[in-house]
């Protein structure tokens, strides 16, 4: 897979904060208002929630989905919002459309320069070393 400078820890602890901002952007930036962009936003924030809950890595609630899958998974929801203004038709609204296309970019750079390395992404014990988790 690919190597990036970005610790895989550190994608997963930002994906359900970034799946959040998503859902909330539409009244956070004033644009909930179109409703298409309000829709993609709320969809593809839950799907972010689904995705990262359901990965194969150290902070997930059901070890589902591999890292390659989710990894695809980031690349086609980001470059599904970097083309929703235009496929549903409200390139032309200023708000939504920025917002969309500087996420999709963020989703798109974040996701190529993870680190999906799988050995970062097993349980690590309370010492710090990688194994299986004591309680």
């Amino acid at each position: 897979m690919r190597r990036g400078p970005v610790p895989l820890n550190v994608h997963a602890a930002l994906e359900p904060l970034m799946a959040i901002v998503l859902i909330a952007a539409p009244w956070i930036f004033g644009f909930s208002d179109v409703d298409d962009a309000t829709t993609i936003c709320i969809v593809v924030g839950v799907v972010m929630l689904a995705a990262g809950a359901m990965t194969d890595w150290r902070m997930s609630l059901v070890k589902l989905i591999p890292l390659r899958m989710h990894f695809m998974t980031d690349l086609v929801l980001g470059a599904f919002l970097l083309l929703s203004p235009f496929i549903f038709g409200f390139g032309d609204e200023g708000g939504p459309t920025r917002f969309l296309i500087i996420f999709a970019l963020l989703e798109l750079l974040t996701s190529l320069g993870t680190r999906w390395d799988p050995e970062e992404a097993r349980t690590y014990t309370r010492s710090g070393r990688s194994g299986t988790a004591h309680a």
